[in-house]
């Protein structure tokens, strides 16, 4: 529970300065600066996270239900931040007339994240059949960020051995 609470902390703090950053730079810069610095800064702390969790070599399925929590809170509490960028995105649009995209498109490593949130919670095959559908590798992830995910979660069994196999297969 103290990892937890270490952890929920960290991300109460990422939070708080990633809206500071907001309250300043968006006053600050033209719009289109300030979304692609935001973008760009997002972008790292999404990536950062998602590298630090898959890194995880083994996690109980208490310690992953707390992960997905987290980055709910994390995606719940960033919502008027991405607000502010589909705002300041549809502005941008409307001014130089160019074509809306996605908040998950202008932060690739967003997309990957939420799906990490997903694959928390995901009965195993689900994750599976994800994967065979080429639904992960959509998300950014590769196969042996999956293979590696299925390990650090599931025990040892007959079905994450084929499921082990399959990825191993697949990357070559």
């Amino acid at each position: 529970m103290q990892q937890y609470e270490s952890a929920k902390l960290s991300i109460d703090q990422v939070i708080f300065i990633l809206e500071k950053i907001r309250i300043i730079w968006e006053p600050l810069f033209p719009p289109s600066t300030y979304k692609k610095s935001m973008c760009t800064v997002l972008d790292s702390v999404f990536s950062r996270l998602v590298e630090d969790i898959l890194l995880l070599d083994d996690m109980a399925a208490e310690e992953t239900l707390q992960l997905q929590r987290l980055i709910q809170i994390l995606l719940e509490n960033l919502s008027s931040l991405f607000d502010s960028l589909n705002s300041i995105h549809e502005r941008v649009k409307l001014q130089e007339d160019v074509t809306h995209i996605p908040v998950d498109e202008l932060i690739p490593s967003l997309s990957k994240l939420r799906k990490l949130a997903d694959l928390l919670d995901m009965p195993l095959k689900s994750i599976t059949n994800a994967s065979e559908s080429g639904e992960l590798v959509r998300c950014g992830y590769t196969s042996s960020e999956v293979e590696n995910f299925v390990k650090a979660v599931y025990t040892d069994s007959p079905l994450r051995k084929e499921d082990t196999e399959r990825q191993l297969v697949e990357a070559h």
